[in-house]
């Protein structure tokens, strides 16, 4: 057979180890023979340095192929700079890199090596790499979504804190008010770090405080309440007392900016998933930050090709193990994490059914869920399948940017399904108490 003319035979190859300053590229040829290597900066100008190196092994017939593992963080900067210049740029999974590496007797590992394992993987897997493409607008919602949940994090520990020091000065804190971090909580713990600060104030006082803090939603009562709190409990003088007053309000100034970003952050998540105009947000137990959110891990939904794929993205498909004639499917743990956890609770929501459970949020998935229990699935794996199934409506809504439609029909046929089998439950349950007390 002749191979001259394979399409592999048109490219050269060229793997990109990205760093945060520096970056290192090798060349490589079909055949797997290493023709240059350079390091040059990240910066733009260095960039050019590439191109310029690369276009000396290129002619009209060969043109070059490059494969960066890392084009969302360090390697950013550098494949939209190779994608603005209609170069052809594959994402390279660190995983197979490092499989790579393996094969070696001796494992060595230089920005060198790495960089030619990586052209290396771009030529065996070229078929079956992503190609990057330039999603700046997906790319900023998730380091924007990113920096949120790190803010959230942040304010959790701080409030943590807060407990711990606040249970020292008050150690009935939590009857204060409803939430110890609402607005008027947090002034007021700022303001009267400790209650000997509290002890030449009235209950008229303290009443004006909290109702301008609470924009009048707190009553005298309230004031009344803390100031008895107080005042019914001995307190007795602490060393260092104004020392860790300021711990208090060092802590509550914290949480409040914090606060201030998260609002400032979910105004531009918010903005951003607007100027993308999806409609995501009209299905059920979804707002328009969650969706938001979502999007920010999935990114271009164009580079799924099918639900099947967006779901092994996800972790929700299983994992297929089979040797011998023995086939045996195993819950999938990788994938992406966050979107995995986003799914999860979007299933938990979509099956919820109110106290006593017969106000479904979802009539359908909850009527699906309980048939695969009957089927024999337990509650893992028929929340498993509710995740999945929503996988599918998720990846048709964003590929055909559509609304939601909830089928009417279908909905009242599985709520009334649903309510049937729930009164046969209560009714069971009813009976068998009965007859444990006509037991006993």
């Amino acid at each position: 057979m002749d191979y001259s003319n394979h399409p592999k035979m048109k490219h050269i190859y060229v793997g990109i180890d990205c760093h945060k300053l520096t970056h290192t590229a090798a060349v490589i040829n079909p055949f797997n023979e290493k023709l240059d290597v350079l390091t040059f900066n990240n910066t733009p100008s260095d960039f050019e340095k590439l191109i310029n190196m690369v276009n000396k092994y290129t002619t009209d017939e060969i043109t070059p192929i490059y494969g960066l593992e890392d084009t969302k963080h360090l390697g950013h900067a550098l494949s939209t700079f190779l994608l603005n210049n209609n170069c052809k740029v594959y994402h390279v999974y660190s995983s197979l890199t490092y499989n790579e590496r393996k094969k070696f007797p001796t494992i060595s590992k230089t920005d060198e090596i790495d960089a030619l394992c990586i052209a290396k993987v771009t030529l065996d897997n070229l078929y079956d790499l992503p190609e990057a493409s330039n999603e700046d607008i997906y790319w900023t919602l998730k380091q924007i979504v990113k920096m949120k949940s790190a803010l959230v994090i942040d304010n959790v520990k701080a409030k943590n804190k807060l407990h711990a020091q606040l249970l020292h000065h008050y150690p009935n804190y939590k009857q204060f008010f409803f939430h110890f971090d609402c607005i008027s909580a947090l002034e007021f713990w700022e303001t009267y770090p400790s209650p000997n600060l509290l002890q030449k104030l009235s209950v008229d006082d303290l009443y004006e405080f909290l109702h301008k803090y609470s924009k009048g939603a707190l009553k005298k009562d309230r004031a009344q309440k803390i100031y008895d709190l107080v005042h019914d409990n001995i307190y007795e003088e602490i060393d260092y007392q104004e020392e860790r007053n300021l711990l208090i309000v060092m802590l509550v100034k914290q949480i409040k900016n914090n606060n201030k970003q998260i609002e400032e952050i979910e105004k531009t998540m918010l903005s951003l998933y607007d100027k993308l105009g999806l409609k995501l947000h009209t299905m059920n137990c979804l707002t328009k930050m969650t969706s938001a959110e979502i999007v920010a891990e999935i990114g271009d939904i164009n580079r799924f090709s099918s639900s099947d794929k967006l779901a092994r993205y996800a972790g929700v498909a299983p994992i297929s193990f089979s040797s011998g004639g023995h086939d045996k499917n195993i819950r999938n743990q990788f994938g992406n994490r966050r979107l995995n956890s986003k799914i999860f609770y979007l299933a938990i929501r979509s099956i919820a059914a109110g106290k006593d459970r017969d106000k479904p949020n979802n009539a359908i998935f909850i009527e699906y869920y309980h048939r695969k229990i009957s089927e024999g699935k337990n509650k893992q794996q028929a929340l498993t399948c509710v995740m999945r199934r929503l996988i599918n409506i998720i990846y048709r809504m964003l590929k055909n940017n559509s609304e939601f439609y909830m089928p009417k029909d279908l909905e009242e046929k599985c709520k009334k399904v649903y309510l049937e089998k729930l009164e046969e439950e209560k009714e069971k349950e009813k009976n068998t108490k009965s007859s444990v007390k006509s037991t006993n």
